[in-house]
């Protein structure tokens, strides 16, 4: 619905959207769910017009694109479910075999030009904490790894016999340790 809502505002201001993407979810489903509510948003401004643009006819034929690890099997079962969605948007497969596949990642972006960035989603785990951080390996008298210790690039840099306390980003504990080493890692 907020794609729906964007483009019947850059409608009154004289612009045209040109679709949505799927990049996640059940393709089929969504895609069927999304052209339905693009035809009632189309019906309903005919309907409720009165001093608008009464042509909205458009609105109903947006582009639905789909995206995420696609390939001809993905494109077969769709077609069994006889989806909606106009164009694929095919990138790993298209460009590597199957046979011997490619690194299936990510790029999120934290920071542009030193300014913290964030992209906010429903998926609360998929969240980055916003800009530059530093990664460190601390290590207990033993020579043993205790953990590794990320840190945004603003908050100091942990100290040798100086003690820590740390949390699961997802999980209610904490626990406390002494780290006799560190190791740094790269910027990140």
């Amino acid at each position: 619905m907020n794609f729906c809502a964007v483009a019947l505002a850059l409608h009154d201001l004289g612009y045209r959207a040109v679709g949505c993407r799927i990049d996640s979810g059940d393709l089929s489903y969504l895609s069927k769910e999304i052209r339905s509510r693009f035809r009632v948003v189309a019906a309903l401004w005919i309907c409720f017009a009165m001093f608008r643009d009464p042509c909205l006819e458009w609105f109903a034929k947006l582009s639905i694109t789909a995206s995420n690890n696609i390939n001809e099997d993905t494109i077969i079962s769709l077609n069994e479910q006889q989806h909606e969605i106009d164009a694929f948007g095919i990138g790993t497969h298209l460009v590597t075999c199957q046979g011997q596949p490619a690194l299936g990642c990510v790029y999120k972006l934290v920071a542009l030009s030193g300014e913290p960035k964030i992209k906010l989603g429903e998926d609360v785990a998929k969240i980055q904490i916003p800009g530059r951080k530093n990664c460190y390996r601390l290590y207990g008298k033993g020579g043993f790894c205790i953990c590794d210790l990320m840190t945004l690039d603003t908050e100091p840099v942990p100290k040798e016999n100086q003690p820590i306390l740390c949390r699961h980003p997802f999980q209610v504990y904490f626990f406390r340790f002494l780290p006799y080493t560190k190791e740094a890692g790269s910027e990140c």
